[in-house]
């Protein structure tokens, strides 16, 4: 059946009765290969259903396994949410669904950053690169080789502000662990050109977590510069005066896409080790900042022993300024409940009640909650604990309050400064703003990136050097986060955990003088 046929039929029907209730139908969202997926609704939740199309028993073997393998091991906030295995009967013809969380666009629809000046596309890529291998360690560790890393198969989790990966349809499950219904023959071709590894492409060799590693740094290629590369030594893409991480990212993809399987990382842990030594090199002298960190908490906290929990907005204010006037905050790092990789920025108070976090976050703090080591200061940290802030309230194009409806699942919300009042930020995506007919310019200056956030959140602020700014697994210090968040408090248990984990990841640089 024609994909045009099922898309009206499903259109004219409305309603998909499943075994676990009816779905609304709302729209066409693609096809792949094998299989065509469609948004349906279930009360204000959307979901994504895709619809194996009517194929050979091998093919339904591999949608049986896309499935029920993936079900068989933890959940990860990069792996595409899959709830529900099922069959439906449309017009007499038998269709077996997975029922996923909806995701609001691809990395292929989004398109490349080639476009954009180094510092942003820099940042977008690293971030991408980051989700993209948190995803795969989480795959490999649990013995799945996805085998199909592409710009059609990444999506994009607004709630979470990060990628997710997806459409395991042709992955390999091992099979020490997985009974599967589909078997793989070794000749069997499953690869697409673009961006998988030559040996995939050529049907020989040994299948390995290589296979996805090369994927990997072809993705983070073409995102970069809008084009793939086979079989040529790549072009560095960085200059001495380029950001950091673009240079890191050289290193990085020119060892990710070595045609020889050997010669690429053979792990994602391979991977992260090679960043962390890339952070710690050059060689850098973290102590000075140490020093200064902790003299600012000490003059700032006369009394403290261990941790702090400060509510009032006084000596919250007198932390912030002492921080700000000792220590330079471009060497510090930030991490928050979703993770993160960030250069620390300016923390301005806005009105009594109000921050501007890093020139983009209006946050109200509930709380401020200190750490201090008597012996070790690179374990010094603080927790900015954010309260739940308002929506924003914005004008339209002729000055008018625009009445807004969030879907209660947002965690944030977000609008765009100018001249005092908030504007919506699609209003401004092309470079230009109408206001009473009159067309305007946007520029940085003039015009302000703001974010709220609509729930409970925390950000945590630690030298750089030390080990939540190192570690690129930052599960411990998302764990920790999320049990602050929890208690209001940092409590002695999560602390303990949280010290525990992170106690052999800071900088040789700063643990060879203890």
């Amino acid at each position: 059946m024609e994909e045009i046929s099922l898309n009206k039929l499903l259109k004219e029907k409305k309603i998909l009765e499943t075994d676990v209730g009816k779905f609304s139908y709302a729209k066409n969202l693609g096809e792949g290969g094998n299989s065509f997926v469609f948004q349906f609704e279930r009360g204000d939740i959307n979901f994504a259903i895709k619809f194996l199309k009517p194929s050979t028993e091998s093919k339904l073997n591999r949608f049986k396994d896309e499935f029920f393998c993936l079900s068989q091991i933890p959940t990860h906030k990069n792996i595409v949410a899959t709830y529900h295995f099922d069959k439906v009967t449309i017009s007499n013809i038998d269709y077996f669904i997975i029922i996923m969380k909806h995701y609001s666009g691809t990395l292929s629809s989004q398109g490349h950053v080639a476009d954009l000046d180094e510092g942003k596309k820099t940042e977008k890529a690293w971030e991408l690169f980051c989700c993209l291998a948190n995803s795969l360690s989480h795959l490999h560790l649990n013995h799945i080789i996805h085998r199909d890393v592409k710009p059609q198969n990444i999506f994009f989790d607004e709630c979470i502000e990060e990628y997710v990966l997806g459409d395991l349809g042709i992955a390999h499950f091992s099979d020490l662990v997985f009974h599967r219904e589909s078997k793989t023959k070794p000749s069997e071709r499953l690869a697409n050109f673009g961006f998988s590894a030559p040996e995939q492409i050529d049907s020989i060799g040994e299948l390995t977590p290589a296979c996805d590693i090369y994927s990997l740094g072809q993705v983070i290629y073409w995102y970069l510069t809008n084009k793939t590369i086979r079989g040529l030594k790549m072009a560095r893409l960085s200059n001495p005066d380029s950001p950091e991480k673009l240079k890191w990212l050289d290193l990085i993809l020119e060892k990710c896409l070595a045609n020889e399987p050997s010669s690429r990382f053979q792990s994602i842990s391979e991977i992260s080790d090679f960043i962390k030594e890339l952070k710690e090199s050059p060689k850098h002298d973290y102590w000075p900042t140490l020093h200064k960190f902790d003299k600012a908490i000490r003059r700032s906290f006369p009394k403290i022993n261990g941790s702090l929990e400060v509510s009032d907005a006084k000596s919250i204010e007198r932390f912030i300024s002492n921080f700000q006037s000792d220590c330079n905050v471009d060497e510090f790092w930030y991490m928050t409940l979703e993770g993160g990789d960030n250069t620390c920025g300016e923390i301005k108070k806005l009105d009594p009640e109000k921050w501007l976090f890093c020139d983009e976050v209006e946050i109200e703090l509930s709380k401020l909650l200190v750490y201090l080591d008597n012996s070790y200061p690179y374990k010094n940290f603080f927790i900015l604990l954010v309260k739940p802030s308002e929506p924003f309230s914005t004008i339209d194009e002729n000055g008018k309050a625009v009445a807004r409806n969030l879907p209660s699942h947002c965690d944030s919300d977000y609008a765009t400064l100018w001249n005092d009042r908030y504007i919506d930020s699609n209003d401004t995506r092309n470079g230009y703003y109408e206001h009473n007919g009159e067309v305007i310019a946007v520029d940085r200056v003039n015009f302000s990136d703001r974010r709220r956030h609509l729930k409970k959140y925390a950000y945590i602020m630690v030298p750089k050097g030390t080990a939540t700014a190192v570690m690129m697994d930052r599960t411990p210090t998302e764990r920790f986060l999320e049990r602050v968040v929890e208690s209001d408090s940092i409590e002695a248990n999560s602390l303990s955990d949280y010290m525990n984990e992170t106690r052999g990841y800071h900088s040789s640089e700063i643990t060879k003088y203890n």
